[in-house]
């Protein structure tokens, strides 16, 4: 003999699964919110502000396919400048004749290729820093001004990590940059250098300036400053003022 059903275990049943799928329900709605967000967040943190080699903010400032930050008029005698954030030579060359250059500059007397290399990154406690700066010059290249180009130039040098492990983050550029009066696009580009493709742009543009070097003299070393395809003897003092005249 069958019984019956208890009603009111049928209730509570039909309850219980109410519950059940209404807990069920809430936990995938959660679930999809929390992964909407961490989409979001790595979407966001990989595309903020990234940079295009051709597009710039200031139109006395180029950055070439290559990578190579070009600064001043067309029609100035140009001179071509391969450094390395990590070498003291260059941070030596940038205290000497920084300020000069960016005032010939800056008086249309004077064109500057900054082609910068990456060779000296194993001095580095990352093992990455000459690469990281670059990326970092070259966010305020395309997204600042012509002097405040300069200034967070001189001011990379000035602050330039110690050979032999000395370092300095994406997000400690990014401080300097600000510090030395960069623009909100330029900080927040500096400091996503690592999840925006700026690391990868500058690797290439690293690579390409150890191309054009060659082109000029087979000693690949920073500071090196050519002239109409003639390495320049920048232990003369007077070199910056013999091609501007």
């Amino acid at each position: 003999m069958n019984a019956k059903p208890n009603k009111n275990t049928k209730v509570l049943q039909t309850k219980s699964n109410n519950g059940m799928i209404i807990t069920v329900v809430a936990l995938i709605a959660v679930a999809v919110v929390v992964l909407g967000g961490v989409v979001w967040m790595a979407q966001r943190g990989g595309e903020a502000n990234p940079i295009t080699f051709g597009e710039t903010n200031d139109e006395l400032i180029d950055i070439t396919e290559a990578g190579v930050v070009v600064v001043g008029p067309d029609e100035a005698p140009t001179v071509q400048i391969w450094e390395d954030y990590m070498c003291p030579a260059c941070g030596s060359f940038e205290a000497q004749y920084g300020e000069s250059i960016s005032e010939a500059v800056e008086a249309g007397d004077l064109q500057v290729e900054f082609h910068t290399l990456n060779f000296l990154n194993g001095q580095s406690g990352s093992g990455e820093y000459s690469t990281r700066a670059l990326a970092a010059i070259q966010c305020v290249a395309a997204k600042d001004s012509l002097p405040v180009f300069f200034d967070v130039k001189n001011a990379f040098f000035a602050e330039q990590p110690g050979e032999g492990g000395g370092d300095l983050s994406a997000r400690e550029l990014a401080d300097i940059a600000e510090s030395a009066g960069a623009n909100a696009d330029s900080v927040e580009c500096i400091g996503n250098v690592e999840s925006n493709g700026g690391m990868d742009k500058a690797s290439d543009s690293a690579d390409n300036a150890q191309q054009s070097i060659r082109e000029i003299t087979d000693r690949v070393s920073t500071p090196t400053v050519a002239y109409e395809g003639e390495v320049v003897d920048i232990g003369n003092a007077a070199w910056l003022q013999d091609i501007i005249a």
